[in-house]
């Protein structure tokens, strides 16, 4: 059966609320840290199957914009991992789908977009305001798909799943209590306790090689791993700093639920989230920077802001997000609700609110 349910609403929001673990051990906080994720009893398999799987999805929603019909009949089987054939053969025996790890809620409003990319996909027809199709940009090497209100689905589509499928998964599942707050005693070869288990499978989802933001570590952009939170965390690296940020507080964790210290997880636990969420929202100011750069180019323009949308419709999936529903919402129903139609000024407003939200005014102009 399938999880994605179709809903009226193109935008809908829905916040989590953070879970307080419990702790019970008092311990020697003081350690050092291993520089990399190289841990005994690591499998987060499952997830880096979801991973691929969600490569090929992508790939193929993003096929709209070279006039393909994207089917939502087979999006939906991609989803569901039913009834499809993968490119990557290795999936074909694979028993992983995303469509239950989707955020619920979320789900009903990505089956939507999948519904209105179908229904505009696969046409000839040239998009402008008011009117769903292809846009070429100004210097005719690019060219998107967009609905009547300037939206490209195919990347809201990306980006709203890995909004709401990895980083609700790790952030918001895999480090909240119910997963946390279980044995850590028993341990089952190649995949450790129940909560080393656990961590290491949010830590899949982020997707990054165990030597990630190590010294000497060197992005390849050939490697398999130059994909969704691990490709986009690196664009920002040089900003923020924020691949090693953000291993530590993995590793910091991780090294804590071998030692039993539970106080020392739970601060990992929101080091993780903070840091996370911080390119959640460098990325969408990144985008709204480039659809400044490019106002005059309705292509350009949209194709970015598509992007910042899904970003920050995805700042909302972290149990210990810093904006309120009312201020997503705020940001995506009245300052994008039609990207033809934006202004420098709504621009600048939605970069000054996230960038004073998190912390980022001093860097805003370099995201």
């Amino acid at each position: 059966m399938r999880k994605l349910l179709l809903s009226v609403s193109i935008l809908s929001t829905m916040f989590l609320s953070s879970c307080k673990e419990e702790t019970t051990d008092t311990v020697d906080n003081t350690v050092n840290l291993p520089d990399t994720y190289n841990f005994e009893n690591v499998d987060h398999s499952g997830q880096d199957q979801r991973l691929d799987m969600f490569v090929e999805i992508a790939s193929y929603v993003k096929s709209s914009n070279d006039g393909d019909l994207v089917d939502k009949d087979i999006v939906f089987d991609m989803l569901t991992n039913e009834n499809y054939t993968w490119t990557n053969t290795e999936l074909n025996s694979a028993t992983k789908q995303i469509a239950d790890k989707i955020e619920p809620e979320a789900g009903i409003v990505i089956g939507n977009w999948i519904e209105e990319l179908s229904s505009i996909s696969g046409s000839t027809t040239t998009g402008s305001n008011g009117t769903a199709g292809l846009v070429q940009s100004n210097s005719g090497t690019k060219q998107y798909l967009f609905s009547e209100f300037g939206m490209e689905y195919g990347q809201l589509i990306e980006k709203g799943m890995m909004g709401a499928l990895a980083f609700y998964q790790a952030t918001a599942v895999y480090m909240s209590s119910s997963k946390m707050d279980v044995d850590n005693e028993t341990v089952e070869a190649g995949k450790g306790t129940d909560m080393q288990h656990h961590w290491d499978e949010a830590y899949g989802y982020f997707g990054a090689p165990n030597d990630f933001g190590s010294a000497g570590f060197n992005f390849d952009n050939t490697a398999t791993y130059n994909r969704f939170w691990a490709k986009y965390t690196n664009s920002l690296n040089d900003a923020l700093g924020c691949n090693t940020k953000i291993m530590k507080a993995f590793i910091k964790g991780r090294d804590a639920i071998n030692r039993k210290d539970y106080e020392t997880r739970d601060a990992a636990i929101s080091e993780v989230r903070q840091e996370w969420e911080l390119v959640v929202a460098g990325m969408a100011i990144h985008y709204l920077n480039g659809a400044k750069a490019d106002l005059a180019d309705d292509a350009l323009r949209n194709h970015q802001l598509s992007e910042a949308a899904g970003f920050i419709w995805s700042l909302q999936f972290n149990p210990e997000t810093r904006m309120t529903e009312s201020e997503v919402m705020d940001i995506l129903e009245n300052k994008l609700p039609n990207l033809y139609e934006v202004s420098v000024q709504d621009l600048n407003d939605i970069i000054d609110t996230l960038a004073t939200t998190y912390g980022l005014s001093d860097v805003k102009d370099a995201l």
